[in-house]
């Protein structure tokens, strides 16, 4: 009977809190937590011991210049990039916990619990115990938002510190249950895309337009040519003051012509586009690579005082 008892207590205390047998007893991951500038890098250099350190700025900085990255993605409405380096750190962190490199350091912010969700679960189910696995967390290392500001190497503006004290604060320390029970950063929310989408015969009619003017002439051959839809907003779908707007047929008058060597675009009026500047992509470049974004970059604007006004149905549609 008490032989029955203690190997019962002994496998409970072999199990980790994802219920795994814990098979690597002395390798350690530490969590590193702090907002940008108060030091954090600096004490999991001190931690790092025989270890290795990952961080998604390295990986940002080793494909170039860490400024013109986050400049790029704002400039082409296109945050994916950010995804991929989080994904690639992710991978080269579990790859050297498989090969038992110890302490494994995540150096990253780490403000919200899901940020740390995957390194944490990774090492859970290859078998590390739950009192190996640390968080490390500097806060804002007793400095103001300002002296933050000032300090941090990558440019971080005040108002975004800000924002990440007071996340910090409302979220208070991290703890093995509160990251495991947060939303995965990686969990799929789907994204949709809200449009007024041209109806045949103004896509005919806008085409005809374009091709007609001196300017143009005629769309330059081997492009790709596009004119379907002028974007309302990517990523949230439909404002909810136009839910109701849903499958309305709108018109929309253009009012100025936009070129460059990789798109063709017309802007337009009538309804609204969370874009700064509404527009319907004509035509791609696509033998040089040519992407509807890119009507986005268009620089080169002359206002189309007669242009036509066309129609289409304002739509929703999911992405992902």
């Amino acid at each position: 009977m008490k032989d029955n008892i203690k190997r019962i207590l002994r496998e409970e205390v072999e199990k980790n809190t994802l219920g795994v047998s814990v098979s690597r007893p002395t390798q350690k991951l530490i969590v590193m937590r702090g907002i940008p500038g108060s030091g954090k890098s600096t004490k999991a250099k001190q931690l790092k011991g025989s270890g290795e350190t990952f961080s998604t700025d390295d990986r940002i900085e080793e494909q170039g210049d860490y400024n013109e990255f986050f400049s790029n993605m704002i400039k082409n409405k296109d945050f994916s990039p950010l995804g991929k380096v989080h994904g690639l750190n992710f991978k080269m962190a579990e790859k050297a916990m498989k090969e038992g490199v110890s302490p494994v350091i995540v150096d990253n912010t780490n403000i919200r619990p899901s940020e740390a969700k995957n390194y944490v679960e990774s090492a859970l189910r290859m078998g590390y115990a739950d009192d190996n696995i640390s968080f490390v967390d500097i806060g804002t290392g007793g400095l103001s938002a300002e002296e933050l500001a000032e300090r941090n190497t990558h440019g971080v503006p005040l108002d975004k510190i800000k924002s990440m004290i007071q996340a910090h604060k409302s979220i208070g320390p991290l703890t093995l249950d509160k990251v495991i029970q947060s939303k995965s950063m990686n969990s799929k929310v789907p994204k949709k895309l809200a449009s007024v989408i041209l109806d045949n015969s103004s896509r005919d009619k806008l085409i005809e337009a374009v091709n007609s003017l001196p300017q143009i002439n005629k769309l330059p051959e081997g492009w790709g040519v596009i004119a379907h839809h002028m974007t309302i907003n990517f990523g949230k779908g439909l404002p909810e003051d136009l839910k109701g707007d849903l499958g309305k047929t709108v018109q929309l008058r253009v009012n100025s012509i936009g070129m460059s060597d990789m798109a063709i675009a017309v802007g337009v009026e009538g309804y609204h586009s969370d874009n700064e500047k509404p527009h319907i992509t004509i035509a791609i470049n696509k033998a040089e690579g040519g992407k509807p974004v890119m009507s986005n970059n268009i620089q080169n604007w002359e206002k189309w005082l007669d242009g036509p006004t066309i129609s289409g149905k304002v739509s929703e549609e999911t992405l992902n």
